[in-house]
């Protein structure tokens, strides 16, 4: 045991310098936006880096109405500080920007962030065609019927408008795929009712934890309900289907933004089952890459365990969320997502044996 100990603190020390690479290695999708210009205009035009660190503030900032243009006049003067790299693609250039740089200027300027640990959302879409015929939207619903080829080239538009969005958002969406086992389970019935239970366990079955349901009757194919499943409440709203990404990703981006101007919480965390140095690493680069954790420290180490204190920002039940996502612990070790959580309370993990 002495020996994992002296492993251990100098492990803690090498990770100190080596975490904000393995970090920035991690979020680096959030952080890449596609202009549409060729690299010689890009390299000489400002106004096209402009545009480019324009899409990426879009993905992470809670804006509040605020002219994003002005703000990058005011904070961000000169863009291509912030581009590390771009390369052409079919649609113009694939801009790579320094993501964490951007956050830390907009931090420090008191404007809200959010970071890179966004929730999975499951698009459930029923779709009433009149004269009896339904259908729930999936990810590949090409038909062999050609009597159907019309209303199915319809719901991949929708579908395609609705993945540029949260895309331009930066808020991962999927659809039920076709012959995936778990479509099975998805029923007409529960999305169009609103059942929330129902919908909630399906989604979970795809890895998600937000359901956006919408209801579209085949003659209005702009504005239709929705109804956004999320943290055991739901809230209903007409929107296109666009719009509806829209309202997702504001809801979400108000939840889970934070700013320098609200000071970290700190929360006490034991992992059990620690009988290597390889398991220390593995929770180390596991905490190191979920964003909302500003920091955190070793506080004890014990024959079969290490007790850390950890400081984040945001909600504690959207914390543990993200670290039982983490597929390292025993099932039946894992904090309840609904934890009333108080200062006198200590978290325990086991990592699988």
């Amino acid at each position: 045991m002495l020996l994992i100990k002296k492993l251990l603190s100098r492990l803690i020390v090498l990770c100190f310098f080596y975490s904000a690479d393995t970090l920035s290695v991690e979020m680096t999708g959030l952080y890449d936006v596609t202009v549409a210009y060729d690299a010689v205009n890009f390299i000489s035009n400002k106004n096209a880096q402009k545009k480019a660190l324009e899409k990426l503030l879009i993905r992470i900032m809670l804006s509040n109405d605020e002219n994003i243009s002005m703000l990058i006049e005011q904070y961000f003067p000169n863009p291509g500080r912030f581009i590390r790299q771009f390369k052409p693609n079919d649609d113009g250039l694939i801009v790579s920007m320094d993501g964490e740089a951007v956050q830390e200027i907009l931090l420090e300027a008191n404007k809200n962030v959010w970071g890179a640990d966004r929730p999975i959302t499951m698009i459930l879409v029923a779709i009433d065609k009149g004269m009896g015929e339904r259908e729930v939207v999936i990810d590949d619903d090409m038909m062999n019927n050609l009597n159907q080829l019309q209303n199915t080239n319809k719901n991949r538009v929708m579908r395609q408008k609705m993945h540029a969005i949260a895309n331009s958002r930066g808020v991962p969406i999927l659809f039920p795929m076709k012959n995936d086992v778990n479509q099975l389970s998805i029923s007409f019935s529960d999305i169009w009712g609103g059942f929330s239970e129902n919908l909630t366990d399906i989604a979970k079955n795809y890895g998600a934890s937000i359901v956006l349901s919408g209801k579209v009757r085949n003659d209005e194919r702009e504005i239709n309900d929705w109804t956004l499943h999320f943290n055991n409440s739901s809230t209903s709203f007409s929107a296109t289907s666009e719009n509806a990404i829209n309202f997702l990703a504001d809801t979400l981006m108000a939840r889970y933004s934070y700013s320098d101007r609200v000071p970290a919480k700190e929360i006490e965390i034991i992992f059990g089952n620690i009988n290597s140095i390889n398991n220390f690493g593995d929770i180390f680069l596991a905490l190191s890459n979920l964003s909302m954790i500003e920091s955190f420290t070793v506080e004890d180490i014990h024959e079969d365990y290490v007790q850390y204190s950890i400081y984040y920002n945001g909600f504690t039940s959207d914390l543990v969320a993200s670290i039982n996502n983490l597929n390292l612990w025993e099932k039946t070790a894992r904090a309840p997502n609904k934890l009333q959580y108080n200062e006198n309370s200590i978290l325990e993990y086991k990592l699988k044996l």
